[in-house]
């Protein structure tokens, strides 16, 4: 596992590491330098009073008695030197010493002791001694009387003031060198700080750039390369958010654009992801329930999972309609969206054509209605016309009987065609239709009294009712006398076709403050309660039961619709099969 080091800890561990080992190089060395120079300068200070004091004592090793200046010299030079101080003779036997090494006199050196120094070359050495047990500094010098070596002169001297001085100066270092560690690593805590701030600083605002937010800027406090990379990071910084709140206009203007809408829109990745969705395509495929970032292409109908592996195949436009629901027809258009021409995904458009499809049907059958409703009369017409012209019917009552059938058959025909023209007149809106401030009470006795005859005629009670805030008032609205009538002749003209003998037709006004409501309920069949709602359209038949009488054109309710929608009001219609059904509709009451 990566163990994480800050910059700054690596940074001061840097600092201490290099501190250490260079006091530790520099301290060795300069102890070693130290104890090489005190040695060297104690030789040489050796070696120069023996070489000044042996002219003095040369005649002691030529066998002469040690003189008292002699004497004196050895003493003096061996308290001055703190060395032990020996003449050796030829033969290596000490024939005199200072006052500190009077039990050596008259001891012989070992040959390889001597033999160097004999040879006329001055010998120093530095280490243990195994006469002295302890480390010393062996300077021996030669005399010579002429050309010939006649013995030397031993100077030893401990070396425990040399290293003594050493391990002195050498703890004086150690502390010198924990003072400049403090400090180094202080100035170096310091260094980091001002090099590992602002960094911390830049990941700080780099990471605040990671989750959006670009509003902050790096301090510039100095001027040289981390001053210069602050200076490039705001810049970035800024350049980014510009170029995000640039971006973030522009998609809020593609939202507004494509919310505005009424399509749907669906964009797809190369990989049939769903990229995003609109409200409107949301809406049209009942898929709003599901949260947006859980929403998938595969939640979609099959089709449209189909079409866009289709255009990312293709990468052509592709037209598709398709029925997710009963009474639903959407119809997508599927097309590819290209980057420097490559393929990257689709866009899916969707139209609700649901109503246009409705509107076609609904053309194709009126037209198949008309041509049949037309077909049946002028079939019927000319089926007794041509026994009229070619003589087959001679009897003048059955001449008559023909003739007032093709009479009746020319009326119907008149009517539907009527029918058609108000119709068309209706859903053009060139209807003219005249408001006036009329009693609808007058308009309802009006209609009834017309009716009554033929009510009478098939045993039918007709009636009428008025219910009314204030007994006796009028109720007043605004409305086409004409059209109104109309709307309750087509209501009483159905009632009385479908309602049977000893039956009963009630005209009734309900009155409120507010508005009229005007019905025709009869005792006839009924209609099924799943009719009812179509029983609007044009050339609608409802039940078979209803169809007995053929006077109708069909064409009559849907008529009465248009008008009650011109009148700003709506229609209604309620049934129970076998218990008869009730027409009306709803207006605004004038006010008074």
């Amino acid at each position: 596992m990566t163990v994480k080091v800050s910059i700054r800890t690596r940074l001061i561990v840097s600092y201490i590491t290099v501190t250490v080992l260079s006091l530790g190089v520099l301290g060795v060395l300069f102890s070693s330098m130290l104890s090489d120079y005190l040695f060297t300068e104690q030789e040489k200070l050796l070696l120069s009073r023996g070489q000044a004091v042996v002219e003095i004592v040369k005649d002691v090793v030529q066998g002469r008695p040690l003189t008292f200046q002699a004497r004196m010299v050895l003493e003096n030079m061996s308290e001055f030197l703190q060395a032990h101080v020996w003449l050796v003779d030829r033969s290596g036997l000490i024939v005199a010493t200072s006052s500190g090494s009077t039990e050596w006199e008259g001891l012989r050196l070992d040959v390889h002791e001597f033999s160097e120094v004999m040879n006329g070359t001055v010998v120093t050495r530095r280490g243990r001694s195994g006469r002295f047990k302890m480390p010393m500094v062996t300077v021996a010098v030669p005399i010579t009387v002429g050309n010939q070596v006649l013995g030397a002169l031993f100077m030893y001297t401990p070396v425990s003031a040399i290293t003594q001085t050493v391990d002195h100066v050498r703890n004086l270092v150690f502390a010198a060198s924990l003072f400049a560690l403090v400090v180094s690593n202080l100035v170096g805590l310091g260094l980091s700080r001002s090099i590992t701030g602002p960094l911390r600083a830049m990941t700080d605002l780099a990471q605040e750039m990671t989750r959006g937010v670009f509003g902050r800027r790096v301090p510039i406090e100095t001027q040289d390369e981390l001053g210069e990379l602050g200076e490039a990071i705001n810049l970035l910084a800024e350049n980014l958010e510009r170029s995000l709140a640039d971006l973030q206009e522009e998609r809020d203007k593609f939202q507004s654009i494509v919310s505005g809408i009424d399509e749907g829109v669906i964009a797809v990745s190369k990989e049939n992801q769903l990229l995003w969705i609109n409200s409107q395509a949301r809406e049209l495929l009942r898929v709003g329930h599901i949260p947006l970032d859980r929403l998938k292409l595969d939640d979609l109908p099959v089709p449209l999972l189909d079409l866009s592996q289709k255009v990312n195949t293709t990468g052509q436009v592709e037209v598709l309609d398709i029925s997710p629901f009963p009474m639903v027809v959407l119809r997508a258009y599927g097309s590819p969206i290209r980057r420097r021409d490559e393929l990257v995904g689709s866009v899916i458009l969707l139209q609700d054509v649901s109503e246009a499809r409705r509107l076609e049907n609904m053309r194709r059958d009126f037209l198949a209605n008309v041509t049949h409703e037309l077909r049946t009369p002028l079939t019927s017409i000319r089926g007794f016309v041509e026994p009229l012209l070619d003589g087959t019917v001679s009897d003048e009552r059955t001449r008559g009987r023909y003739l007032g059938i093709v009479r009746d058959e020319a009326l119907r025909l008149s009517r539907l065609i009527d029918d058609i023209l108000d119709l068309a007149k209706l859903e053009s809106g060139s209807m003219s239709i005249s408001f006036d401030l009329l009693d609808i009470r007058e308009l309802v006795f009006r209609v009834q009294n017309v009716f009554g005859p033929q009510a009478a005629q098939k045993g039918i009670e007709l009636r009428s009712e008025v219910i009314s805030p204030k007994e006796g008032e009028e109720i007043l609205v605004f409305g086409d006398s004409d059209r109104l009538q109309q709307v309750l002749t087509n209501f009483l003209d159905n009632a009385l076709r479908y309602t049977e003998f000893g039956g009963k037709i009630t005209v009734s006004v309900e009155a409120s403050d507010t508005r009229v409501i005007v019905k025709v309920a009869d005792t006839g069949s009924g209609i099924d309660p799943e009719a009812l709602p179509y029983v609007w359209e044009r050339f609608y038949k409802a039940d078979k039961s209803r169809e007995k009488s053929k006077k109708g054109t069909g064409l009559g309710l849907a008529i009465s619709r248009g008008i009650i929608e011109n009148h700003g009001g709506e229609v209604f219609a309620t049934s129970k099969p076998g218990e008869g059904a009730t027409f009306g509709f709803v207006i605004s009451r004038a006010e008074t």
